[in-house]
């Protein structure tokens, strides 16, 4: 029994303070509507109907909102009010309690913490850099001072001069040669392998029209090649350079066809020219190109002939290698072959 008294009489005191807010609040939208000068919009209902239509909803309806029952220019007042109280109340939520602000020694503390380890981590990094930036000037170093002497064409008779020139100054060359060659001057062929140099393959016909119709024809030669120097020496290599170079005549599926036979192509970074001239100007060319030599991350790889020019003027172009620094060795195939 009390607690329905107790009910009933906390029901009565919401319904009183419903009755006030509401009238208040018809006093307020009265006072707007008859407000000399105001410029109202069209409202849905009459703006003299709307307070009686308010105070009848506020009594009768259990989850009242005032402001959903205004329109026109009252709804927008009354619910901006209406917003800036939920933003104030949100903003307050928000807001960090002081015990948990964190302390401003704390923060420049975290702070000096980061940027030290920010900084520890830059210093390890540009360290690698540096070092690797480092190994790699040291390999081009190294590569620059090393130098390839190949020579095409051979065996021939001039042979034996070039391997003198080459012996006198401590140096080893690679010889690219050719099938016919080595069947022709068995002795100097023999001569290459057994004082240290590198045998290579060249080819047969050394005639663009042959040995480039076909991915087939190019492995081929080579074979051919491949078995003679096998048959004359007992020397097995799988290094080879296409007559006049790889370029334009090796497309990709000639390269591809010669790397599945097992071959390893070689072109040049240094061209000599010397079968142009009979005075020995190809000296100089070569010498000009390494002063300016271009390909700095790749091998000084020196192209010439095996013939009687450039067996006579060799000593010139050794003298200067050796008086400058570099060192000669011969192509293997462990080395990264270089091709056009």
């Amino acid at each position: 029994m009390r607690r329905t008294r107790a009910g009933r009489s906390r029901k009565l005191i919401k319904t009183k303070e419903k009755v006030i807010i509401s009238a208040l609040v018809c006093i307020a939208l009265v006072a707007m509507i008859l407000q000399p000068g105001s410029n109202n919009e069209a409202l849905a209902v009459s703006n003299f109907k709307q307070p009686i239509n308010m105070m009848y909803s506020f009594i009768s309806q259990r989850n009242f909102n005032h402001i959903d029952e205004m329109n026109g220019p009252t709804y927008h007042y009354f619910r901006s009010i209406q917003l800036k109280k939920k933003e104030a109340v949100t903003e307050q939520d928000q807001a960090i309690p002081d015990d948990k602000v964190p302390d401003k020694d704390v923060k420049e503390e975290e702070a000096a913490n980061t940027e030290k380890a920010e900084n520890t981590n830059q210093a390890g990094l540009d360290k690698a850099d540096n070092q690797e930036v480092a190994q790699e000037q040291n390999n081009q170093e190294i590569n620059l001072h090393k130098v390839y002497l190949t020579f095409d064409d051979g065996p021939s008779a001039y042979t034996t001069s070039i391997l003198e020139s080459l012996n006198s100054h401590g140096m080893k060359a690679t010889f690219f040669m050719l099938e016919p060659n080595m069947k022709k001057y068995p002795d100097e062929l023999n001569q290459i392998i057994n004082e240290g140099h590198v045998p290579a393959l060249h080819g047969v016909s050394h005639n663009v029209s042959k040995i480039y119709r076909s991915e087939q024809t190019v492995v081929d030669e080579m074979k051919q090649g491949q078995a003679t120097l096998l048959n004359l020496t007992g020397a097995l290599t799988h290094l080879i350079r296409t007559p006049y170079g790889s370029a334009p005549y090796m497309k990709p599926s000639y390269k591809e066809a010669v790397q599945a036979a097992g071959f390893q192509l070689w072109d040049w970074t240094i061209d000599s020219n010397d079968w142009r001239y009979s005075n020995g100007e190809f000296v100089g060319k070569v010498i000009q190109q390494m002063e300016n030599y271009r390909y700095k991350s790749s091998p000084i790889v020196i192209l010439l002939h095996d013939r009687k020019s450039t067996a006579e003027h060799l000593p010139s172009l050794l003298t200067y290698l050796q008086s400058h620094g570099y060192e000669t060795d011969v192509l293997n195939e462990k080395l990264a072959a270089y091709n056009f």
